[in-house]
């Protein structure tokens, strides 16, 4: 590798910042920029720029690593892993170069607003907080998939563009840099799905659940214990309350956490139906593995339900955000073969039983 410094005196390849020297990496990477310090994004000592490809004209980021030490082989197999992992919504690794005298990793540059400043300039909507979180978590599932989880997800790791949409960075890069590891894909998948259920928190709230340092309002707490977001914020719909819950796991919950399930309770609440899905029992009962959204099944399964409900004469009233204001009566008007119907209330609609347990049509509430 070649580093180059213009109009400088001192050692090559150890650049102050900006502004400052011309630095060129490889002669093709022109540092711009310093993002992060030396230190802040790991214990190995690299820091994070802001650069431009020569090129090809476009603006990357740059991982500079300390110069001197080799990089380890963990380092090199992950950040190859993740180079494979192929997703619009996840940053992409460009380039590599591990000379010991000046080893760096070149991905794309996200440019928008990270979730920290998002949320401190003000909170979006429910709705888009929850397309947000699902964008994301779809986004992990692809990475899951193919074996490279994240497992170092924070406010700094997604962010917002109008233009472009949502970002998640570090994929495969963080996790190598700082050591993280997870003992199973298992484990893997409730690391992530609660680092998201931590940023729903953030989006709903305006406060960080986690107990790392943020720019970000600590959540209030009581005998330790995290506050739902219902607790915090006034307006936050119950389905989304109850989802964050069991993704931060505030509530006993024999459910499985992974980020695919996360994104299919989340679409569920965007889009409500009154059908089974062939993933779940219910939308939010398990955040375990699903089959992607838009599969020829859901919608096959969505298209026969719809069907179905017509002719049961079933109709849907509800609004974005809230499916829990559907209520379903039994035809004989909550008198069921116990002498009260249960399938009277929310419960029953978001199981998606389309109608009564005590086997009557089901219709709507007036």
């Amino acid at each position: 590798m070649t580093v180059a410094v213009e109009n400088a005196a001192g050692r090559a390849g150890v650049p102050s910042g900006a502004p400052g020297p011309t630095t060129w990496l490889g002669g093709r990477f022109r540092l711009a920029e310093r993002v992060t310090t030396a230190g802040a994004l790991s214990a190995w000592q690299g820091s994070l720029w802001r650069a431009t490809d020569a090129l090809l004209c476009r603006p990357v980021a740059v991982h500079l690593l300390s110069r001197g030490v080799r990089v380890p082989a963990h380092v090199t197999a992950a950040v190859q892993a993740a180079a494979r992992v192929n997703d619009p919504r996840l940053a992409t690794i460009y380039d590599t170069d591990y000379d010991i005298e000046g080893p760096y990793i070149v991905s794309e540059w996200t440019p928008g607003t990270h979730l920290e400043d998002l949320v401190l300039s003000g909170l979006p909507s429910p709705a888009l907080a929850a397309a947000m979180i699902a964008d994301a978590a779809d986004a992990l599932a692809v990475a899951h998939r193919a074996g490279r989880p994240h497992l170092c997800l924070s406010p700094r790791s997604l962010r917002w563009d109008t233009g472009s949409g949502l970002k998640i960075t570090g994929l495969g890069i963080e996790a190598a840099l700082s050591g993280a590891h997870a003992g199973d894909p298992a484990a893997a998948a409730v690391t992530d799905t609660i680092a998201l259920g931590r940023m729903l928190y953030a989006l709903l709230t305006g406060c960080w659940p986690g107990d790392e340092p943020t720019a970000l309002p600590a959540a209030p707490r009581h005998h330790g214990h995290v506050y739902t977001p219902r607790q915090v914020r006034a307006g936050v719909p119950g389905v989304l309350d109850t989802i964050t819950c069991h993704a931060l796991q505030l509530q006993a919950t024999s459910a499985v956490l992974s980020p695919a399930g996360l994104a299919v309770a989340l679409r569920a609440v965007l889009r409500p139906s009154y059908s089974p899905l062939p993933y779940a029992s219910s939308p939010y009962s398990s955040f375990g593995p699903a089959e992607p959204a838009g599969s020829a099944a859901v919608l096959a399964q969505d298209s026969v339900s719809r069907r179905a409900r017509s002719r049961a004469g079933v109709r849907h009233r509800t609004t974005l955000l809230h499916p829990v204001a559907l209520v379903f009566r039994c035809a004989t008007r909550g008198q069921g073969a116990s002498g009260s119907c249960p399938g009277r209330g929310p419960a029953a609609a978001w199981a998606g039983a389309g109608r009564c347990p005590c086997r009557r049509a089901a219709r709507t509430a007036g």
